[in-house]
């Protein structure tokens, strides 16, 4: 790594070039005497610190301002073809923006000063005064030295001539001040006035070189636009300045707001402070000059850490060591800027066609992809998205600070490395619309942060894919590294035929993905690959005791599927996967007990076994029957309240007092809870109404509150039960033990051959 320069220095070393008393005193790559442009690149964010920021910035100064240490910059010195030079801001410009801002407010205080010692008589430090000025202006503000310099001639021009009159000395010298100055003439409204002094405005800046620049012109456009709009004035009846706008109906876009907010903020900071510094009864010129001095102070004593390289590589990778985690460049905004920077650095467009395209990705991850989600759809929209890009399969989902650096590392640098494949328009389009694609993918399948079980259960009983109710079952498991295996495949399975560069993107993959929602019976031949891939991930989360089976599958998958192609023969079980999920469920059902982490589990097993329709038996009861077959999906001629859906205790988990002889087993009550909780036959899916009404009573009294579910053959089974000696105590009214041996037996049966069957098998037959 060249580092061409690391040190302490203030803004007047950062932009000037000069030394100062408190840094600078040596010669380096900062302190060379050469002015230079700050340049923040086209990758780059606009400004937008917030007010809150600027303030506690002044605060922290108050606490330290013998010399405040603002954070670092990291820097990457450009030596241009007119021999001119340029700093480009890898990390630091809202902080170096913040400052450039802040002199600014300096300039317009010492601006309105200076013209008021100039109204005075035998003024003898008119040039001090003006000289103070200039250097306040030229090589931190603008380039432009010339009006500045006409001043000082008339000023040494009109003090030589010692025969002028002192009041026609100070009319010229205040007249060639404004002009020079483009300070605006009263006209005969307001609004005339405004309108002059912006006009004045723009003819001082409109030729201007700023001292801070964009790589994007519009920026550059609207920095000016801000600072030729902005003046200081008086407030009537009082001895305060305040920030006006020459924009009579103040419609300005986003970025000249956060501009104008921080110089309001700046001057509202540093004149409260003067205010309260200055003696009362103190009239405006004298609160500016102590609003001065502080501004003075603080471009002296504010400093940065300045981290010079002449290699942009090197520069970025300093940036990612020095990065504070708790400073305010946001996850999000390092990838975008990752793009913009390939963009701008392996693309043979123009600036002008950088600029314009910049500004439309911009709208597009901005207003389109990332607005109105929230913070848990954007973190997994991010997420999903990278996982797409990279195929990285030890991304999870709480690594949002390694996004970035596995994008770079992982799919940027191998797809388009210095020197080879270029990184073109369509190209970061594409990658863009690979977020956008997640994004169509959540909002289409209506993916939320809360009510995560109800979902999954509606999910279940609609008329859906098994593609869309696995996504709802992953999410509602909590299995967020288990989903980029599906939308991997969905997203890489579109891109097999379309380009996610088309200019119809948006409204095509909107309709792709309604059509695998609405693929209920799994016949189109598009479609297949994924809802194949989501069954297997459906019945891996199911059959698992945990996350880390199904997160193996999906590593995988997402190694052989996302933007390096689509590969269909990795998208079933392999190797032991079946064999290895078989003994998980086997595992897992036998030290189930009520309230553990596969609860859910049951209760989504046990809604697909009340949808589905068992068939009639040749001979004897079905309950005992030898061979059963249930048909799929049939039952669907009653709808149950998802959001109400509870698993219910067939025999009652708390025993009533008052009749605690009804109740199985009351008199060891050790033995009791545990086959009440640890028995899957003792339990049902129910209504909450039907379960809070239910309460606490007994089985023998409880099969009315199943009249919702009266039909389900599920509900029968456990009728004939319990009239059944075998497993219930008739003369007592009482279940045996045996009831929840056999009902869970053959619970666990029907639940081995509904996750044993092919996705679209219609019937399955079970065996005990």
């Amino acid at each position: 790594m060249n580092l061409k320069d690391a040190g302490i220095y203030d803004m007047i070393n950062i932009f000037k070039g000069e030394a100062t008393k408190a840094h600078g005193a040596s010669q380096g790559g900062v302190i060379n005497n050469k002015p230079r442009l700050i340049n923040i690149p086209a990758y780059q964010r606009p400004y937008r610190w917030k007010t809150d920021r600027i303030v506690r910035l002044f605060c922290d100064y108050d606490e330290n301002n013998e010399e405040y240490f603002l954070g670092s910059v990291v820097v990457v010195e450009k030596k241009k073809n007119d021999g001119s030079i340029e700093f480009d801001v890898v990390d630091g410009q809202q902080r170096l923006t913040t400052l450039y801002l802040l002199n600014y407010i300096r300039y317009l205080l010492r601006r309105e000063y200076t013209l008021e010692k100039l109204k005075k008589p035998y003024q003898l430090k008119a040039s001090e005064y003006c000289s103070r000025l200039k250097e306040c202006y030229v090589n931190l503000i603008g380039r432009n030295v010339v009006p500045f310099d006409v001043i000082l001639d008339k000023i040494e021009e009109l003090m030589d001539n010692e025969t002028l009159d002192p009041n026609e000395r100070v009319e010229q010298m205040v007249s060639c001040y404004k002009e020079q100055l483009c300070y605006p003439e009263v006209k005969a409204t307001p609004s005339e006035t405004l309108e002059e002094r912006k006009r004045q405005a723009h003819d001082f800046f409109d030729r201007e070189q700023l001292c801070l620049k964009y790589s994007r012109s519009r920026y550059d456009i609207v920095l000016k636009e801000v600072l030729c709009g902005v003046y200081l004035n008086n407030v009537q009846d009082t001895t305060d300045y305040e920030l006006k706008t020459v924009w009579v109906d103040d419609k300005c876009s986003d970025f000249e707001k956060n501009y104008l907010n921080a110089l309001k903020t700046i001057l509202d900071e540093i004149w409260s402070r003067a205010k309260s510094a200055s003696e009362k009864n103190k009239d405006i010129m004298s609160i500016c000059e102590k609003a001065i001095e502080l501004a003075d102070g603080i471009i002296k004593n504010m400093s940065l850490c300045v981290v010079l390289t002449e290699n942009e590589n090197d520069a970025n990778k300093l940036f990612e060591v020095l990065n504070d985690r708790s400073l305010e460049v946001e996850d999000l905004e390092l990838i975008k800027n990752h793009f913009y920077k390939e963009y701008c650095t392996k693309s043979d467009d123009t600036d002008e066609q950088k600029d314009k395209r910049i500004t439309e990705l911009d709208e597009l991850w901005a207003d389109k992809i990332f607005s109105g989600n929230g913070d848990f759809k954007n973190r997994l929209i991010s997420y999903l998205a990278a996982v797409y890009l990279t195929c990285d399969k030890e991304l999870g989902y709480k690594d949002d600070a390694k996004l970035k650096d596995a994008i770079e590392k992982k799919y940027s640098s191998v797809m388009y490395p210095i020197g080879g494949k270029q990184y073109t328009y369509n190209e970061i389009l594409a990658d863009f619309n690979a977020y956008y694609a997640i994004k169509i993918i959540l909002g289409n399948f209506d993916v939320k942060k809360n009510k995560l079980n109800e979902r999954s259960l509606k999910a279940e009983q609609e008329e859906k894919s098994i593609t869309y109710k696995t996504l709802h079952l992953l999410n509602a498991f909590k299995y967020h590294a288990v989903i980029p295996a599906l939308t991997n495949v969905i997203i890489a399975s579109y891109a097999q035929k379309h380009s996610l560069a088309d200019a119809n993107f948006q409204n095509d993959f909107s309709e792709y993905i309604k059509g695998l929602i609405d693929d209920k019976e799994h016949v189109n031949e598009e479609y297949k690959a994924i809802h194949q891939c989501a069954y297997i991930l459906w019945i891996a989360a199911i059959k698992s005791k945990d996350h880390e089976i199904p997160r193996k599958i999906a590593k995988r998958i997402i190694e052989k599927n996302g933007h390096v192609g689509f590969c269909k023969e990795n998208i079933d079980f392999q190797g032991r996967e079946i064999n290895d999920l078989d003994e998980e469920l086997d595992k897992w059902m036998s030290n189930w007990s009520f309230g553990n982490n596969k609860t859910f589990a049951i209760k989504v097993l046990l809604l697909n076994l009340l949808l589905s329709q068992r068939l009639e038996v040749e001979t004897g009861d079905a309950y005992k029957a030898d061979v059963v077959t249930i048909k799929l999906n049939s039952a669907l001629t009653y709808k149950l309240n998802a959001g109400k859906l509870q698993l219910d205790h067939l025999e009652a988990n708390i025993i009533n007092q008052e009749n605690a002889e009804s109740y199985y087993m009351s008199d060891d009550i050790e033995k009791r809870q545990k086959d009440v909780n640890g028995y899957i036959g003792n339990f049902m899916i129910l209504d909450a109404v039907d379960n809070n009404q239910k309460n606490n009573v007994p089985l023998k009294s409880a099969m009315k509150y199943y009249a919702s579910i009266e039909k389900s053959w599920l509900v029968d089974d456990v009728k004939c039960m319990i009239k059944d000696e075998k497993y219930f105590d008739l003369q007592n009214q009482i279940p045996r033990e045996e009831f929840f041996i056999e009902r869970t037996k053959r619970l666990k049966k029907y639940f081995k051959a509904f996750l044993g069957k092919g996705l679209n098998d219609t019937e399955v037959t079970i065996r005990f």
